[in-house]
């Protein structure tokens, strides 16, 4: 077409870039090529570029970074969807026109980095913006100008209960009416489905726990109860499983863990069996933690006289 404009993508892996005439600027049409990440430039023969149009990367297996330029504007129905790869995305801090489902599929989106704010990640806001679409399926709160503003803050939280409260069948029957039920993988058998879903929710609660941003002492204490529920010991003891099945070697989650009252008198001696091949930092602390919080009582002390 006449108005269309074929660029080299400026991101590393190369590939192409088609974009169209659009208003007062040029609008990316279509992303082409196997490349890992994609950098779209600000202007384009002295236009602006100020929209992204919908499906331009859909479907894109190789991308799993891309960064738009702050002249964005728009971003249309479906533009990232199923980019299955999509690691980390960059926008404009500032308001948009967005479409539907914009990160349909996205699965390993971990963050959704906003122009020029800093301190921004360190807070864990990216992060809690990519799980906003992503998991929390709300794209209400993929705002740029007020991400992290206390209600903000609040909603984010607000749907975070709501998706562990949800039964951990949620969705399964679904799948079976859809004739998936006969695919492989734990996300299609019965028994492994409640197992994972629930993983799933404790990821972001140990997410949220371990980036206490604005956490109100309500919502912590309702996540470390969610935490006590599914300790070693119980018949769902999923919060412990994750721990050694994914962060075996960082102490941070075992002290979250431990914060919340997932190490008992009970099952303490089955948690240091479990990690009798793990790190010595890692032994010494749950050691400790039983020292300070489980050491054995002097019965007679209180049969003692102040002479």
């Amino acid at each position: 077409m006449e108005n269309e404009k074929i660029i080299e993508n400026m991101g590393s892996g190369g590939g192409q870039i088609t974009v169209v005439l659009y208003k007062k600027g040029y609008a990316v049409k279509r992303y082409c090529g196997a490349g890992e990440q994609v950098l779209i430039p600000s202007m384009i023969d002295q236009k602006p570029v100020t929209a992204i149009e919908r499906k331009a990367f859909l479907s894109c297996k190789t991308i799993k970074g891309i960064t738009l330029p702050d002249t964005v504007e728009e971003i249309g129905d479906w533009a990232f969807a199923h980019a299955e790869q999509l690691r980390m995305i960059t926008i404009p801090h500032r308001a948009l026109t967005k479409g539907k489902e914009l990160f349909l599929g996205c699965k390993r989106l971990r963050e959704i980095v906003l122009c020029g704010s800093d301190g921004y990640s360190d807070c864990g806001l990216g992060r809690m913006l990519a799980l906003a679409v992503t998991v929390l399926h709300d794209y209400v709160l993929f705002d740029p100008l007020e991400v992290g503003m206390d209600e903000w803050v609040r909603r984010w939280d607000e749907k975070l209960l709501d998706l562990i409260e949800l039964d951990d069948l949620d969705g399964f029957e679904e799948l079976w009416t859809c004739g998936e039920e006969d695919y492989e993988g734990k996300d299609y058998d019965i028994q492994s489905y409640p197992v994972e879903k629930r993983k799933m929710k404790l990821r972001v609660v140990y997410f949220r726990l371990l980036h206490p941003y604005k956490l109100s002492e309500d919502m912590n204490s309702r996540l470390q109860e969610y935490l006590r529920r599914h300790t070693k010991g119980t018949q769902t003891p999923e919060a412990w499983e994750l721990i050694i099945e994914e962060h075996p070697q960082e102490l941070l989650y075992y002290q979250v863990f431990a914060a919340s009252g997932g190490i008992t008198e009970q099952n303490f001696d089955s948690l240091l069996e479990d990690l009798r091949d793990g790190s010595a930092e890692i032994r010494a602390y749950l050691l400790r933690y039983k020292e300070e919080h489980f050491a054995p009582k002097d019965v007679f002390a209180s049969f003692e006289l102040d002479w």
